[in-house]
């Protein structure tokens, strides 16, 4: 049963993240395009929430006995406004709301925002579904297999971040040259710390009430936070700006989420400086077409994390006893376990997040309804 009030609060503070990412998004525009920028996120998040709504959380948690009753059961629920089952469901499409909202950021200026009204809802039914089923539905069988992601760092970032890698390449439009822009500087402070803020929501949500891990939780975030920012700071000591500090912020978050409840203090510390550290070597070694470096931010960041969570797992925090190995696990172990869970992350990310592009641009492309810039 969950905590009514604490899945509430979750929420609330969750919901000005996600659409302070339309914000930041605005910030590395265009001057004559930020209105589109925006109309694009914002349509894309609208659409997102819908299609999560319709069938993305009962085909991810809500499938029990018969597949036809427990759809049925579910929008029963929704008609007579059964509270915890409408919060769970608000609670989780956050997640998947911001994982569509990091590959929204890499089509600015390459797509309008018809694409997406197609685009999400089939990536959600091959990329997403799939992926959170197996990891957090008690009947996946990655769960069942002892595999962890805490707040999504493969469910969600990763699968994001592989997803802006396919759409970068194959959509590249002109590339970008915005300039820090001086005016910008206290926006994009604020945006990012509203979506630090928010991110306690995010990693707190998990644990569905006030319990022992909460205080983890939180000291972990914010260790995260500074650990990743750090490591920006340490690789680009000798010319370092605001958008380093705050790219760092959003790299701690990142890496956070895999093992934010299931390992140390000093393990997240330590993981978060070394993502820091290769996510800021790789964004300055970067060609790819991406004007908000997601699959570096996300892809590279939540595989990170993972591999934290498969060296640092501790079994005083993880469900099941589950041990990484500098905790004193074993390769045969819960590593070789959550390492197949990356695998599959992976692979169902790069096959799904293709069909989806090939499937979008042959509906759009026959009706004529959206012009690419390739």
């Amino acid at each position: 049963m969950i905590d009514i009030l604490f899945v509430v609060l979750c929420i609330l503070i969750m919901w000005p993240m996600l659409f302070s990412v339309p914000i930041l998004y605005g910030s590395s525009s265009k001057e004559t395009s930020i209105s589109e920028t925006l109309t694009m996120t914002s349509v894309g998040l609208f659409t997102a929430f819908m299609a999560w709504m319709l069938f993305g959380y009962v085909l991810t948690f809500g499938i029990e006995s018969s597949f036809f009753s427990s759809i049925d059961s579910y929008f029963s629920n929704l008609q007579q406004g059964d509270g915890p089952v409408i919060l769970n469901m608000v609670l989780q499409a956050c997640f998947f709301l911001y994982a569509a909202g990091m590959f929204i950021g890499t089509l600015i200026h390459k797509v309008d925002w018809k694409f997406f009204t197609v685009f999400i809802p089939i990536w959600l039914f091959v990329v997403y579904v799939p992926i959170a089923f197996s990891f957090w539905n008690t009947n996946g069988f990655l769960s069942q297999l002892g595999a962890l992601d805490f707040s999504g760092g493969l469910v969600v970032h990763i699968t994001a971040g592989v997803t802006s890698l396919l759409l970068a390449h194959q959509f590249t439009g002109d590339p970008l040259e915005v300039q820090e822009r001086s005016s910008d500087l206290p926006v994009n402070y604020i945006a990012t710390t509203l979506i630090c803020f928010g991110w306690f929501g995010f990693n707190l949500g998990p644990l569905g009430t006030v319990n022992e891990l909460t205080g983890l939780v939180i000291l972990n975030t914010i260790l995260a936070i500074i650990g990743s920012s750090s490591g920006y700071l340490l690789l680009q000591w000798k010319s370092v700006v605001s958008e380093d500090l705050l790219t760092g912020m959003m790299v701690g978050l990142v890496t956070s989420t895999a093992l934010v409840g299931y390992a140390s203090p000093l393990a997240v510390l330590f993981t978060s400086i070394i993502s820091g550290l290769i996510t800021c070597y790789y964004r300055n070694q970067s060609l790819i077409n991406d004007p908000v470096d997601s699959f570096i931010l996300n892809g590279i960041g939540g595989i990170i994390g993972t591999f934290g969570l498969m060296l640092f797992a501790n079994p005083i925090f993880t469900p099941n006893g589950q041990t990484g190995l500098v905790s004193g696990g074993n390769l045969t172990n819960f590593p070789l376990i959550e390492l197949l869970g990356l695998t599959f992350t992976l692979l169902i990310s790069l096959i799904g997040a293709q069909f989806s592009i090939s499937l979008t641009k042959l509906i759009l492309f026959r009706k004529k309804e959206i012009v690419y810039e390739n």
